[in-house]
């Protein structure tokens, strides 16, 4: 069996998990024999070299540096133990020192001297740290040899010494141990094969297994001699742990080298499918990119709308508003994939060309202020017209429906043309880019003027002689037309026109006797109807 001696330990590694202890020895150390709980761990000199110092974890507390055994490995050398260095303050240390793994009865100083009884065996020592309220971590040092003396006499003392010394070879069980280490084959890279060269184990019929590791962490289900670094390995440390089991002897754990696998040469991304967009092409309206097919999976995307070529100031999202400057213009999108190690590649989308949006809606509609009346002032209120740039406004005033000449303003004074008739305005909204949009508001009517008409003439007359009257109509401020009757009672005398508000009219064929004269104006467009008071006749027989 090969035996190597330690005079400075290049590293010391406990991890506690699930009951298990497992304890690193130097590369230039000969395991040690463990408890049933505890399995030695062996690095090699390349994976030693340039490690950082790796941190023992256990149930909350955690030694930072682990303990250290420091001396000349030999009977009667005083062997020193370096306690560790722990996460928490006031741990309280245990030590039991080990001769292959076990524990040396009154060994729980922080020295030891070997004696006889320890030559040809390995020395460890194992340290317990205590808190209040944790679980107790323990960790174990490094592995120091203690070689049998050398010489001793021809005699029978040391003819049985050499005796008793084979005798005891062969009643220990035997370290297993790598008189080789384990290394990595292969040219690092993406895609490449890597392969693991066993160790050239000390003892016959160890079973070798793996684990691969990419920057110190496991890699799932890679635990095979080979492994073929992917894409999300590149610009990794990969290595194996080679563990070496052999029944009745502690378990051996190996590290290879690390090897870095470089960055691999980044490939264009394709798109298989082209980008397109959704939506209707009109100001105003939402337009969506439906993202090309790649060639990768998990690729990302960002987004860049143009018109007319052009890029378009802070339209950077997969959805883009068509805008007034659009119109007319051709809108593309720029749809570029991203995945690390690929190059990035850009598609254009499909053009459109937007039309006029739709025409605005109001929110609240247009309405008119005022006294429909001759003289007084309308005032057109256009209303709301819903979200965006707040539209521009035309005016068209309207009598009896149609288009009144000129009046297009936000304001109407109302004429003596519009007595008698209605009035309404129609009132235009304009966006632009967007279709206009109308709406004309109920049509009122304008109050007709208020007439008083008059009847006035002799109050006796003679029959025979026909009845001189005087019929008046008044209209303030305005000289109304139409239409008067005469009645006498009930029964009409005669209609006849009046103009400038007064009419002379004589009135034949009455009979003797008392009547009852009165005149109703009829009234027009713009003029209210009136009646006139009664004028008592009296009309004397002849003489």
């Amino acid at each position: 069996m090969l035996s190597r001696r330690a005079l400075a330990p290049a590293l010391s590694l406990v991890l506690t998990a699930g009951g298990v202890t497992l304890a690193a020895a130097p590369a230039t150390a000969a395991p040690a024999t463990a408890t049933p709980a505890a399995s030695a761990v062996r690095l090699s000199d390349a994976a030693v070299s340039g490690t950082r110092q790796i941190p023992l974890l256990g149930n909350l507390l955690e030694a930072l540096v682990g303990p250290l055994l420091s001396g000349l490995g030999g009977v009667g050398e005083t062997l020193t133990l370096t306690p560790p260095q722990w996460s928490l303050p006031g741990v309280t240390n245990s030590v039991q020192w080990l001769a292959n793994g076990v524990p040396i009865p009154g060994a729980t100083g922080l020295s030891f001297v070997p004696t006889l009884e320890q030559a040809g065996k390995n020395l460890q020592a194992k340290v317990t740290g205590s808190l209040l309220g944790l679980v107790p971590l323990e960790t174990f040092t490094n592995v120091i040899p203690i070689p049998l003396p050398s010489g001793g006499g021809d005699g029978g003392g040391g003819g049985g010494g050499g005796t008793g010394g084979g005798g005891g070879g062969t009643g220990e069980n035997p370290l297993l141990e790598a008189l080789s280490d384990p290394a990595l084959t292969g040219i690092p890279g993406v895609g490449s094969l890597l392969q693991v060269l066993n160790p050239l184990w000390s003892l016959p019929g160890v079973s070798t297994t793996y684990q691969w590791f990419v920057d110190n962490v496991p890699v799932p289900g890679a635990t095979g001699p080979t492994f073929v670094p992917g894409l999300e390995d590149a610009g990794k440390e990969v290595y194996a742990r080679v563990t070496g089991t052999l029944a009745g002897v502690p378990v051996v754990n190996l590290l290879t080298s690390r090897l870095l696998v470089p960055l691999a040469p980044e490939q264009p991304l394709a798109a298989s499918s082209a980008a397109t967009l959704a939506g209707t092409a009109k100001v105003g309206k939402v337009l969506t990119v439906q993202d090309p097919t790649w060639n990768e999976e998990g690729v990302t995307h960002t987004y860049q709308w143009l018109r007319d070529g052009a890029p378009i100031a802070g339209a950077t999202a997969k959805t883009y508003t068509l805008a007034p400057e659009d119109l007319g213009r051709q809108v593309v999108v720029k749809v570029t994939g991203t995945k690390e190690g690929w190059t990035d590649s850009t598609v254009d989308s499909n053009a459109v060309v937007p039309q006029v949006g739709d025409a605005p809606t109001f929110t609240t509609q247009p309405s008119v202020s005022g006294t429909y009346s001759l003289g007084q002032t309308l005032t057109a209120n256009p209303g709301a017209w819903g979200t965006g740039a707040t539209p521009t406004f035309t005016y068209q005033w309207r009598r009896g429906g149609q288009p009144i000449a000129g009046a297009t303003a936000a304001t109407y004074a109302v004429t003596a043309a519009d007595l008698g008739s209605t009035l309404s305005v129609t009132v235009t909204a304009t966006r632009t880019a967007y279709a206009p949009a109308t709406f004309t508001t109920s049509a009122l009517p304008v109050a007709k003027l208020p007439s008083a008409t008059t009847i006035t003439g002799k109050k006796k007359v003679r029959a025979g002689k026909p009845v001189r009257v005087v019929l008046g109509v008044v209209v303030d401020g305005f000289a109304p037309d139409g239409t008067v009757t005469v009645l006498d009672g009930t029964r009409t005398l005669k209609t006849v026109p009046i103009a400038s508000g007064s009419r002379t009219l004589k009135v034949k064929g009455l009979k003797p006797g008392k009547h009852k004269l009165s005149a109703v104006y009829s009234g027009s467009g713009a003029t209210e109807e009136s009646r006139s008071k009664v004028l008592k006749l009296t009309v004397l027989k002849r003489r």
